[in-house]
């Protein structure tokens, strides 16, 4: 005779079922939590785990150490890359000035200056790589001297009195070896900043190449006369040498005919309702003229005609040109 089933042999199996998945997710839960100290303990520095050598985890934890070195090697030299980088940007307020001396010097054709260009750096008005042989910037150096001089005046060449010689450097070298026939200092070496010089005796020679390429020049005269044991010359700015005004005062001897050159005017083009305006400034006699309601033609025809130092053009042609 069968008899019936109980209302709780009937709700046994699924009461069994349940928790069986409760015990199966408990366990899960109580294993991933297992491992995860696990691994925590192994990742951890060594210093911070007291296991002994002895231990057969040691082997596995020293290789973790290995790895994570490795690791934190990576990013500190992936940080120094980046920073060196940050560094090697030009100074903002120096931008435009550096930009143009890359121009200039990217116009080089000789060999000798092209191997110069090569070591420069755009980072500072001098061009100076301060990683590079005697490039060092730190404060009491002469290139740091040098680059004082070279911010009051940032677009002029720089020829600094060292001994008997007048030397250059960076950018400044460049030119003098690609416009005044200078040989660099020191040969093609590749470890050593670009530098170039002449004797003072050959400075008036000097000048006269770079200014009749275009090409104003700050000489830097050093203080003469007996100094202290290990205390450097005081250096000032004895001159300028311009296209228009080439000859410094002092420079020119007595056996030498001068023929001064006709003075080179910076320019400022403007347009308005009656035309273009070109204005010719001569800073060297201080005298201006203005000539208003030209035509296009007629404007382009003064510009070919005439060399200028600068030439600055007013807002008033930035959306009227004709090209």
């Amino acid at each position: 005779m069968l008899k019936a089933a109980t209302p709780f042999s009937r709700t046994e199996l699924p009461e069994t079922g349940e928790t069986m998945s409760r015990l199966t997710v408990k366990n899960a839960v109580v294993s991933a939590y297992r491992w995860r100290r696990l691994s925590n303990s192994l990742l951890r520095p060594l210093h911070r785990r007291r296991c002994p050598p002895s231990s057969p985890l040691y082997p596995i934890i020293r290789r973790f150490d290995q790895i994570r070195c490795i690791n934190e090697r990576k990013l500190h030299a992936k940080s120094t890359i980046e920073t060196m980088h940050i560094e090697t940007k030009p100074e903002e307020k120096n931008y435009s000035h550096i930009m143009w001396w890359k121009e200039m010097v990217e116009r080089s054709k000789k060999p000798s200056s092209i191997n110069l260009v090569k070591r420069l750096t755009y980072s500072n008005l001098l061009g100076v790589n301060s990683e590079l042989r005697n490039g060092s910037l730190k404060e009491g150096t002469l290139i740091w001297e040098m680059l004082k001089f070279k911010s009051r005046f940032p677009r002029e060449v720089l020829l600094c009195r060292v001994g008997e010689f007048y030397e250059a450097v960076g950018f400044d070298a460049c030119i003098l070896v690609e416009y005044a026939g200078l040989n660099p200092c020191g040969g093609l070496r590749s470890d050593s900043i670009p530098k170039a010089g002449c004797p003072v005796m050959n400075l008036r020679q000097t000048l006269d190449g770079l200014t009749s390429n275009g090409f104003s020049v700050c000489i830097v005269e050093e203080v003469q006369g007996p100094t202290q044991a290990r205390s450097r010359k005081s250096r000032f700015i004895s001159g300028h040498a311009h296209p228009g005004n080439p000859y410094v005062f002092g420079l020119v001897g007595d056996d030498h005919d001068l023929d001064f050159p006709e003075p080179m005017p910076v320019v400022g083009l403007s347009r308005s309702a009656k035309g273009y305006c070109i204005i010719s400034v001569l800073e060297t006699t201080k005298t201006y003229s203005t000539e208003d309601g030209l035509t296009e033609e007629a404007l382009v025809t003064k510009l070919r005609t005439t060399l200028s130092h600068h030439l600055f053009l007013h807002t008033s042609l930035k959306y009227n040109s004709a090209g």
